[in-house]
């Protein structure tokens, strides 16, 4: 009989305490936390798009660039149900 009370109270307190972590940032970042920072320009310029895009500028960024926009791409295909407004 005191086993399900145990279990039970292991459960709770996991949960409290995993809720806990969670709102404290020490599990996971929230999704706006890997969006760039700032505003947006009228016009995206280079260093706008390698943000938003997630990556470094470096001696190999045009073949990560390329590869970062094809797999954006994909995610956000129509077919696939994504957004037609999000390729234009």
């Amino acid at each position: 009989m005191a086993t399900p009370v145990i279990i039970g109270l292991g459960a709770v307190t996991a949960a409290l305490v995993g809720r806990h972590l969670l709102r404290s940032g020490v599990l996971g970042k929230t999704a706006g936390d890997q969006w760039a920072r700032g505003g947006f320009k009228a016009k995206m310029d280079r260093t706008e798009a390698i943000a938003i895009l997630g990556l470094k500028d470096g001696a190999t960024l045009r073949n990560r660039l390329k590869d970062a926009h094809r797999h954006i791409m994909l995610a956000n295909h129509p077919d696939r149900g994504g957004s037609p407004y999000s390729r234009k």
